[in-house]
């Protein structure tokens, strides 16, 4: 992990509310991992002013590239979004356990809003190890990002039906699994989302990795800000969601119902 000024490549909305932040970052690229996060500092915001934890979407070694996309939701994000090429933004990271393959030969993405972004970024870092499908669920079309350059299967489903089949994304899933089931699954998304993936990852004995998406203060596991509830041979235990994740088990958490 280290810290960084990154330059600003591009900065650009790719759907509604989402936009794409492209930072130059060599030293974080190099080292980065499917699943892993950064820590954005705020530009303009002040010390008291909490840095964004933020998902790659992408990162490319030879190029020294890191990419993301943002919600644009509050004041940061915000501030963020207002950045243009040539500007510099403190940057954190890579923090966290990612995603791993484990010598999957086939594995099912599955992602939902914001949360399509680390999948889609697994997916782009694993394509050339295993075969895989694609399962990306949105609000709607306008907020549909993530599809450009995917040679692999891909089904999408959106709250309103504005883009591909109308409903939640676990239904096209359920059909895929019917016809036959992955060697691994990566899921992140809306907890909902989670909680279905979950659910059908231990009925049918599928391993599962999902990545949570929690609230956080320090990002370097500190505060506790973050902790989610896991599995433990005495019942639960907390794990701390930006250093001992944001990537865990399926069979290891325990939502909340």
């Amino acid at each position: 992990m280290e810290q960084t000024i990154a330059k600003v490549l591009r900065c650009e909305d790719i759907a509604q509310d989402i936009f794409l932040l492209e930072l130059s970052a060599p030293g974080i690229a190099r080292s980065a991992a499917p699943g892993q996060f950064v820590h954005v500092a705020v530009p303009g915001a002040g010390a008291n002013i909490l840095r964004r934890p933020i998902s790659l979407m992408g990162f490319d070694a030879g190029t020294g590239t890191l990419s993301m996309a943002i919600q644009v939701k509050g004041e940061g994000t915000k501030r963020l979004r207002a950045l243009h090429p040539g500007d510099t933004v403190d940057v954190l990271g890579p923090i966290g356990r990612g995603f791993e393959l484990r010598g999957a030969r086939r594995a099912f993405f599955i992602g939902g809003g914001v949360g399509v972004a680390p999948v889609r970024g697994a997916l782009d870092a694993f394509s050339g190890a295993c075969a895989c499908e694609a399962f990306f669920g949105y609000r709607g079309k306008a907020f549909a990002y993530g599809l450009d350059g995917l040679s692999c299967p891909v089904h999408v489903a959106t709250d309103d039906g504005t883009l591909g089949e109308s409903g939640i994304i676990t239904a096209p899933l359920l059909r895929a699994l019917d016809a036959g089931a992955p060697d691994m699954m990566f899921a992140c998304g809306p907890a909902p989302m989670l909680r279905a993936v979950q659910r059908i990852a231990l009925e049918r004995n599928i391993p599962c990795q999902l990545s949570l998406e929690e609230r956080m203060g320090c990002g370097l596991g500190a505060c506790l800000v973050c902790n989610c509830k896991v599995r433990a041979a005495d019942g639960f235990d907390y794990r701390r969601v930006c250093v001992d994740g944001p990537v865990f088990d399926a069979g290891e958490v325990l939502f909340d119902d």
